[in-house]
């Protein structure tokens, strides 16, 4: 059982400054959405720390929230960070998907985890036990098979002991179509600064042509809905 994401801690401790714009570009997405009715109810897949969780109770208010993630210490540390922010929170390992109440959840977020999934097919399957007959869910993935930087992040990634998969989005998409959910993408960013010092990065670029590429092309936003 792994106790962290990365081999160092201060890479842990950073990894939220570091999505910080991607999960901006997400909650901002969601919110330009047409809901006739807000969410009361959210799922992070993929949550760590409980950051992007604590970003979408300060939008919506929300009276319960569920977070997924392996990592024990992560969980932990996103307890004690949600608590009392919310009536209810539940934070699961891996395995607990089936704890999810059938049909209960309106918003889920998961950023940058699918790669870590095997089966693509059954993830959309728990995706679309879970969903309300209203609710969405956005998934953000960048380390796709789409993606030119993938081949060098890929070994980067298994280097620090993660068994990945590099799927295709068109792929993701024919998964999530064959649950009976209505699948859609588009580009996460469009415009805006990229704050990047090759000198601290984990996952490098080999030109700045490759990281607006990877920022602004193929960073992808996925939407899945009841259909």
């Amino acid at each position: 059982m792994r106790d962290r994401f990365f081999h160092s801690q201060e890479d842990e401790e950073h990894l939220e400054a570091s999505n910080e714009v991607f999960w901006n570009c997400l909650l901002q997405h969601i919110h330009e959405d047409d809901w006739l009715h807000p969410p009361g109810t959210a799922l992070d897949v993929g949550c760590h720390r409980g950051g992007l969780l604590l970003r979408l109770l300060r939008r919506w208010q929300l009276r319960r929230i569920y977070g997924i993630e392996p990592i024990a210490e992560a969980r932990e540390h996103a307890a004690l960070r949600l608590s009392g922010h919310v009536p209810s929170v539940e934070l699961l390992d891996a395995s607990g998907w089936e704890r999810i109440p059938e049909g209960c959840i309106d918003l889920v977020t998961c950023h940058e985890m699918l790669y870590l999934e095997p089966d693509v097919s059954g993830f959309m399957a728990r995706l679309q036990r879970v969903l309300s007959q209203r609710g969405r869910a956005y998934l953000v993935l960048g380390c796709h098979a789409e993606n030119p930087v993938w081949p060098l992040w890929r070994p980067v990634l298994e280097g620090m002991g993660h068994r990945v998969y590099g799927h295709r989005p068109m792929d993701i998409l024919a998964a999530a179509g064959a649950q009976g959910l209505l699948p859609s993408v588009r580009p996460l960013r469009t415009s805006g600064w990229i704050t990047h010092d090759p000198r601290l990065s984990t996952f490098s670029f080999p030109s700045v042509g490759d990281m607006m590429s990877h920022h602004f092309k193929h960073k992808l936003l996925f939407r899945f809905m009841r259909s």
